[in-house]
């Protein structure tokens, strides 16, 4: 025979927050560290709150102790955080425009889950500027009602407040840019096709890059959306008159090659391929 005991915990989750990006596959986005500020920490020593960091974002868990639930812990509590993020090449491939400031604020507003006004993370949620490059904060009051803390929070059957941060990728055009260290080579009769040979794309354009190398250069006829993974396969191929055909498969974008042509007003994914 044994003995049983049966132990409840007081311990609850009150808060979370979760940071997503549809750039990520499983669209968890877990570039920012996030810390609270002093004044955060010493609320959090006072009521009794446990911050801890997930993967995304963090969770707040309040100890359940009655001291807790007195008239002396009632009312809202203003809580701050600051988010770093750590990803140097999170704004190349994320929907966001820095030209009305770089600080963003992000804050809940009534039962609203989202921590800002649009569906993704936009220009309403700026606050100003920063001497970062980018940077960003969150915002939060909770116990407005003493459903964690206070008079009649011992009685309370309140779920916890979920909250989220959601950005969006940039989308961009995918030019590719062929050279060889060949002055003589031949670009003509090369186009861009995908994988199942359902499109031809063979305007080509021949410039001259910052570096002083000239490059033969064919552009996506359709925008991409940024992603961490692409399941379209693109390939150069040129045919001869002996119907032999030339393939090679072309590198998928990545996110360092993203930069804004001011000129041209509009994003592009710079895709380089020696032919040499």
């Amino acid at each position: 025979m044994y003995n049983q005991i049966n132990y409840k915990s007081n311990y609850k989750k009150i808060v979370e927050i979760q940071i997503k990006h549809d750039f990520f596959k499983n669209n968890n986005c877990s570039t920012f560290e996030i810390r609270p500020d002093i004044e955060t920490q010493d609320l959090f020593r006072n009521y009794g709150i446990i911050f801890k960091k997930t993967s995304n974002g963090f969770v707040l868990i309040s100890s359940g102790e009655l001291r807790y639930s007195s008239g002396s812990f009632s009312g809202p509590i203003n809580l701050r955080f600051s988010l770093k993020n750590n990803d140097p090449l999170f704004l190349n491939y994320t929907n966001l425009s820095l030209e009305n400031g770089n600080h963003f604020v992000f804050k809940n507003r009534g039962d609203d889950e989202l921590l800002h006004e649009s569906e993704f993370v936009d220009q309403s949620t700026v606050s100003g500027f920063s001497d970062e490059l980018f940077s960003s904060e969150i915002v939060i009051i909770i116990n407005n009602e003493n459903e964690f803390f206070g008079n009649g929070s011992e009685e309370s059957t309140a779920d916890s407040k979920q909250y989220q941060i959601k950005f969006t990728s940039r989308v961009v055009t995918v030019r590719y840019n062929f050279y060889s260290s060949n002055e003589a080579f031949d670009f003509v009769d090369y186009y861009v096709t995908d994988e199942e040979n359902t499109l031809k794309i063979n305007t080509i354009e021949e410039r001259q890059l910052a570096s002083g190398k000239n490059v033969f250069c064919i552009q996506q006829i359709d925008p991409v959306k940024c992603s961490q993974f692409y399941d379209e396969t693109f390939f150069l191929k040129k045919k001869d008159n002996f119907l032999n055909t030339f393939s090679i498969q072309l590198p998928s974008l990545d996110p360092k090659n993203i930069s804004n042509v001011l000129a041209k007003q509009k994003y592009f994914a710079e895709i380089y391929v020696g032919m040499d």
